[in-house]
């Protein structure tokens, strides 16, 4: 189980952000011409080598993400929302656990506004400041402490 969820929150937050910053990269570069199809595997690959870092062994990028994918056609930042929102519900999550009887009311209060305000004025009243960058982290302490816990139940023998 821990596994499965580590899984997902990985394939929200890493996988997601190297999709982010491809399409960065493109919409940067695109304003002042067509890219090729190389130039646009290597901004793929650049984009996975920054999300990824060390974690993920260089053969192993999909430099042709971008085609495989079809969200780059949509909208402009179609996956970024997704890792707002997982690091959002784990940050929540984080707050729940801080404080049970506080979050449960403010909960409520945030659910009945979702689609009549912003995030950040949602979580305002949960005493939640979104650019506070102290807020995300305790999101990443939460995946940190799950990361930690895997390594200790797995078997070492992989």
């Amino acid at each position: 189980m821990l596994d499965a969820y580590l899984f997902a929150a990985i394939q929200v937050i890493v996988d997601i952000r190297s999709r982010f910053l491809f399409e960065q990269a493109v919409l940067a570069q695109r304003k002042t011409r067509t890219l090729s199809v190389n130039e646009l595997c290597a901004l793929m690959r650049e984009a996975q080598a920054a999300s990824y870092g060390d974690g993920l062994e260089p053969s192993t990028f999909h430099p042709y993400m971008w085609i495989a994918k079809p969200h780059y056609y949509y909208d402009t930042y179609y996956n970024w929302p997704y890792t707002f929102a997982h690091l959002l519900a784990i940050g929540l999550y984080a707050s729940y656990v801080d404080d049970p009887d506080r979050f449960r009311p403010a909960f409520d209060d945030l659910l009945f506004g979702a689609g009549m305000a912003t995030a950040a004025d949602l979580a305002k009243p949960m005493g939640i400041d979104l650019a506070d960058e102290a807020f995300w982290m305790s999101s990443l302490d939460l995946l940190r402490r799950a990361i930690d816990d895997f390594e200790r139940l797995a078997p070492s023998s992989v």
